[in-house]
């Protein structure tokens, strides 16, 4: 096996550990980006990997969103206790 199509191998590996990982916490790992372009035999390993990444992030960014939303309603909630009961419309 060639030193680049090693090199690409192993930080595909890398990837797709961090990806399977998502949801657990992980030890970040330095990043030293293989020389030159990824050999043909693993193309499409790549650009499976870069779509995976892309739809986490999608996954992130539309996460963020409803966190804010969520945290704006909690922000419009009055901050006094009474004995009346309060209703906080979440949805509209």
């Amino acid at each position: 096996m060639s030193d680049n199509l090693a090199a690409w191998t192993e930080i595909l590996d890398q990837f797709e550990r961090a990806l399977d990982a998502a949801d657990q916490q992980m030890v970040p790992a330095s990043f030293e980006p293989p020389p030159g372009p990824p050999p043909a035999e693993l193309v499409e390993r790549a650009r499976a990997v870069l779509s995976r990444q892309q739809l986490m992030m999608d996954g992130v960014v539309a996460s963020r969103a409803k966190v804010a939303r969520e945290l704006a309603a909690l922000r419009r909630i009055p901050q006094q206790h009474s004995e009346t009961p309060l209703y906080l419309d979440v949805e509209g």
